[in-house]
């Protein structure tokens, strides 16, 4: 029983339960009894027999699903097709009481063989595929289906961390080509160098709409964002040519500032990544060059050269400036980092020296004399300002 009797007289029903939470005080007990059985029944799932298969027609018919942007919801729908056809007959309960089941599917998807790419599934790939699962039974929690989202507690496999920036060389190149008469090659070099410029998400300049370019503030508008944000992004000069060159080759009712065509005949977001498969055929960059590149450099860059983390975060759109932390690595060699450090360390030189000369008992007016004299030239070490005193 959850129901206590109180000094008071009144009674307490208090359930701590991982799926329930109830904290309530009532003047009789029966309407504590009543309280408590309500409690516990409105905690009960009604239905853990649904199969994932059902569920996912549901949520897909869902105003959760509808309300999220076109780029979330066609990841989604792309990366439960693997679940659907190795877990799709599975029901809630049944994942719930055997996680090892999605452990064991996990497993199997990093050793399966990308037809496209001839290699194995990244865990990236097979991260964003255990999201889409978690994403159905969030759906499941919000309609009472299970009392939490499961899938939340799985382990998944890491992403692999891209350490990838662009080259002087590949940008000059991608440059030249962003004029190229090949329009296909040139959309793609135009693609690349402005993920450069601004630092954004390839994801997001795909989509963008040509009214949400902004050419008379210098700025460029990217609605609901990966944070759910809103977000300006400012124009530098090298964007606004781009986009001027880009604009100029746009097709007549195309809403979209770089665009594919469907089978259908319809244009869609531009599908950068087989835009970056043809700069690769063609030498344009690197054999390992990927789009995410141009936004790493433009953060890399943009800490090196000392721009307020808060200031990258707000073109950038990351969700913190901790975020903007992982472009940190390997940094410390750059040029500006380098001389940033080495005159860190020549005041360091001249504290530490200065703590020397007190501890070899040299009076302030000795270790001015003495500092006066050095600055005319050398560097000195702690022996030497021994040295000096034992002649004084």
């Amino acid at each position: 029983m959850s129901i206590t009797a109180l000094p008071s007289g009144r009674y307490r029903v208090q359930i701590r339960k991982r799926s329930l939470k109830f904290d309530q005080l009532f003047d009789t007990r029966k309407e504590a009894e009543r309280a408590e059985a309500e409690a516990l029944a409105r905690a009960q799932p009604p239905d853990q027999d649904i199969k994932v298969r059902s569920l996912w027609a549901r949520y897909v018919d869902s105003q959760l699903f509808g309300d999220k942007t076109e780029n979330t919801r066609r990841t989604e729908r792309t990366r439960i097709q693997p679940i659907l056809e190795h877990l799709g007959n599975y029901t809630l309960g049944e994942l719930e009481k055997s996680p090892g089941v999605i452990y064991d599917y996990m497993d199997m998807r990093r050793k399966h063989i990308s037809p496209r790419t001839k290699k194995k599934l990244s865990g990236t790939s097979v991260r964003l595929e255990i999201a889409a699962l978690s994403s159905v039974v969030e759906f499941a929690k919000k309609r009472r289906l299970v009392h939490e989202n499961f899938v939340s507690r799985i382990s998944r496999p890491a992403s692999g961390r891209r350490n990838r920036r662009i080259s002087n060389e590949e940008q000059g190149s991608l440059a030249i080509h962003s004029r190229s008469e090949h329009e296909t090659l040139a959309r793609a070099a135009r693609f690349g160098l402005l993920v450069r410029h601004l630092g954004c998400r390839p994801g997001e300049l795909c989509a963008l709409l040509i009214s949400q370019v902004r050419l008379e503030r210098q700025e460029v508008y990217f609605p609901e964002t990966k944070n759910e944000e809103d977000r300006a992004a400012h124009l530098t000069k090298d964007a606004r040519e781009l986009i001027h060159l880009q604009l100029e080759t746009v097709p007549e009712g195309c809403p979209y500032l770089f665009w594919s065509v469907s089978r259908s005949g319809e244009f869609t977001p531009y599908g950068y990544a087989s835009g970056v498969r043809l700069l690769r055929r063609k030498g344009v960059v690197e054999s390992d060059y990927h789009s995410h590149a141009g936004r790493r450099e433009f953060v890399s860059r943009g800490i090196e050269a000392g721009v307020p983390l808060t200031t990258l975060k707000k073109q950038s759109g990351h969700k913190s400036t901790q975020a903007l932390e992982i472009y940190d690595n390997g940094l410390s060699t750059a040029p500006e980092i380098r001389a940033q450090l080495d005159r860190l360390a020549d005041t360091v030189q001249l504290e530490n020296l200065v703590g020397a000369m007190a501890a070899v008992g040299m009076t302030p007016e000795q270790r001015q004399a003495f500092l006066t004299k050095i600055g005319k030239g050398g560097e000195v070490t702690f022996e030497q300002a021994a040295l000096e005193k034992s002649r004084r």
